[in-house]
């Protein structure tokens, strides 16, 4: 009586059916088959901008105005640097979203003068300088496009600056000379914003372009601001809830104050290149 075995399976050909599997589930993935929505998102870049900065600074007690200076060649502020960024952001339901953004920019500095003119005091030789701002964006948006590969919406919100401006070294303050003398002044500046933001996902794969436009321009009281902040991104989904992206990002405020503790003009602008990581649930 003659018995077969059953043949084996052959070790190559269950690797093979294996990697087919993954390839089949990889690339059911990419074409968007199994790509969820996302209702919170947490986002941390690294901006790296080239920074030009203006600033005037005048006399509290009377009516001198400040020597306007240049932040990078006057004061030796550097041109550019990283700026850590972190975005929460969430859907409140299917059109309406939210999102909550917060970067600073913090730069220190050396010049010799010869004499210029900040604040209450004439400073007439070397100088150590700071110059810092942090932001905080808040926004809600409307979805007027709401599509599974498309978006497009209109924002409202506020952008909050809070500047501070620092420079010490010898001064001649109320025609007497001394040694050493700081001039610090620090002001909020708070900016109601209107924007619209799209996004769109190619063949609704893992890579999604995106971008906002933020603008501000308003003069009321003891204020004459402005505020534009665009930007433009590529992310790509490594998986269903992590994603890596590059973008470009252009910032720009500028107030004019004649208020009682802030008398002056601050201008800075910052452009150039972010790259981020993004997680979602």
């Amino acid at each position: 009586m003659s018995s077969r075995r059953k043949p084996r399976s052959n070790p190559k050909t269950r690797k093979a059916v294996v990697a087919a599997l993954g390839l089949c589930a990889s690339g059911a993935w990419a074409q968007g088959l199994v790509l969820p929505e996302q209702r919170v998102w947490l986002q941390v870049s690294a901006y790296r901008p080239n920074v030009d900065s203006r600033v005037r600074l005048d006399d509290t007690e009377s009516v001198l105005q400040g020597t306007p200076l240049d932040g990078e060649n006057d004061f030796g502020l550097a041109r550019r640097k990283t700026v850590p960024a972190v975005l929460l952001g969430g859907r409140l339901s299917e059109r309406w979203r939210a999102e909550f953004e917060y970067f600073s920019l913090n730069r220190s500095g050396s010049a010799t003068t010869d004499g210029i003119r900040f604040g209450d005091g004439q400073f007439v030789a070397d100088i150590d300088t700071q110059m810092r701002t942090r932001t905080y964006r808040l926004s809600a948006g409307y979805s007027f496009l709401k599509q599974a590969d498309r978006e497009a919406g209109v924002l409202v919100g506020a952008h909050v600056t809070d500047a501070l401006l620092r420079v010490q070294g010898a001064a001649i303050v109320n025609g007497q000379p001394v040694g050493a003398f700081t001039e610090r002044r620090s002001e909020t500046v708070p900016a109601p914003t209107v924007g619209l933001y799209g996004s769109y996902r190619p063949g609704a794969g893992r890579w999604e372009l995106n971008g906002r436009i933020d603008l501000f321009k308003l003069n009321i009281g003891d204020y004459d601001g402005r505020l534009v902040n665009l930007q433009a991104n590529a992310l790509y989904r490594v998986t269903p809830n992590v994603g890596v992206g590059l973008g470009w990002r252009y910032h720009d405020l500028r107030v004019d104050a004649d208020a009682r503790n802030f008398s002056g003009e601050i201008k800075y602008r910052m452009n150039g290149p972010q790259l981020f990581l993004q997680a979602g649930f």
